[in-house]
């Protein structure tokens, strides 16, 4: 009886220790678990703040154009080699009409706060430019960027007058100067597809710039472009200013024209534009600046000055009215086509 007893309290014994020990096991696998969760929620919580934050960056993050020097140093060392050069600053006011008044100054002295500038094509000084901004384009030929052309847009601190007839101008120092030439003197060889015609006109020099023009009247052009069609004239390059044009030899000899220095061309263009996805026609009265011929294929290249506009009268559609206003030095409407054409070449192929 008492080995049975024995027996019956050591499988008691037994069978207690396994619970205990299953208990025992049961609950470190539980805090392993609580443990492995409560690490994972921490893992998660630091991924949504990181991602959070990510996004908050990307928000407050200001898209830097890969043409601005931004460095103050880089900025004034570029500035003080164009003053040592000696090299012309254009300064153009700002306007609210299409045509901006601009002048060539020079650089005399930077620091800090403050650029000098010495104008002497400024005769009525007036104290109401202070505060108003002015846009300095000027160009540095030892420029280590690779990049000659710059300008940089800045508010007028301080003016006054000399004797000699010069203006002192003092502007707030630049934080920043923009890699890019002046709007009318930046040029581009617009891909063909964007030309959509090109037509000219013999002008009379005695022509008149106001009322209404029949180009009716004119007859047929003497040179004409249209593609896949009539080669007779080709685009070769056009900016905000003027454009440059191309004639074949043969076509010079038929059209019986000089083109002569100081030649006045009446021209019809008809551009594309990809944004709008349409056409964007010019009457331009166009004066031959530089006529070249080409020495190997004495083809005639004409550069040619914008002068004057015209655009269809309200009234009688079949009529130009003519726009009274020069252009001046540049066409804006035709300065942004070019800028924006320009700016798609650089994407597409670096240039």
């Amino acid at each position: 009886m008492s080995y049975l007893s024995f027996s019956a309290s050591t499988s008691t014994s037994f069978f207690t220790q396994i619970g205990k020990n299953f208990s025992a096991s049961s609950f470190r696998t539980e805090t392993a678990l609580f443990t492995v969760y409560g690490l994972l929620s921490v893992v998660v919580l630091l991924i949504a703040v990181i991602i959070f934050m990510w996004f908050k960056n990307r928000k407050n993050t200001k898209y830097v154009p890969h043409d601005w020097v931004l460095h103050p140093a880089h900025i004034s060392n570029t500035l003080k080699m164009a003053r040592d050069e000696h090299e012309k600053f254009e300064v153009q006011f700002h306007s609210k009409g299409e045509k901006r008044r601009s002048t060539s100054c020079l650089l005399t002295s930077i620091n800090k706060e403050n650029v000098t500038i010495e104008c002497s094509g400024i005769s009525n000084l007036q104290s109401s430019w202070v505060g108003k901004d002015v846009d300095c384009y000027f160009q540095v030929r030892k420029s280590s960027t690779g990049n000659n052309f710059f300008m940089f847009t800045s508010p007028i601190i301080g003016i006054r007058g000399c004797t000699d007839g010069t203006a002192i101008l003092n502007l707030k120092a630049p934080n920043k100067l923009e890699q890019r030439q002046k709007r009318a003197s930046l040029r581009i060889s617009p891909p063909s597809q964007y030309i959509m015609g090109l037509a000219v006109w013999s002008a009379p020099d005695e022509i008149s710039t106001k009322g209404t023009l029949d180009i009716r009247q004119w007859g047929r052009p003497v040179l004409t472009y249209l593609p896949e069609k009539s080669f007779q004239i080709t685009l070769e390059n056009i900016s905000a200013g003027g454009m440059k044009v191309r004639i074949p030899r043969s076509e010079v000899k038929k059209c019986n024209l000089e083109f002569s220095i100081g030649d006045k061309l009446f021209t019809l263009l008809d551009l594309w534009d990809p944004d709008t996805g349409q056409r964007v026609r010019y009457w331009l009265l166009c004066r031959i600046q530089n006529p070249f011929v080409d020495f190997v294929t004495h083809d005639a290249e004409l550069g040619m000055q914008f002068l004057f506009t015209a655009q269809p009268d309200a009234k009688n559609p079949a009529e130009l009215r003519w726009v009274e206003e020069p252009i001046g030095s540049s066409l804006e409407s035709i300065g942004n086509w070019v800028m924006r054409r320009h700016l798609e070449l650089y994407r597409e192929k670096g240039i």
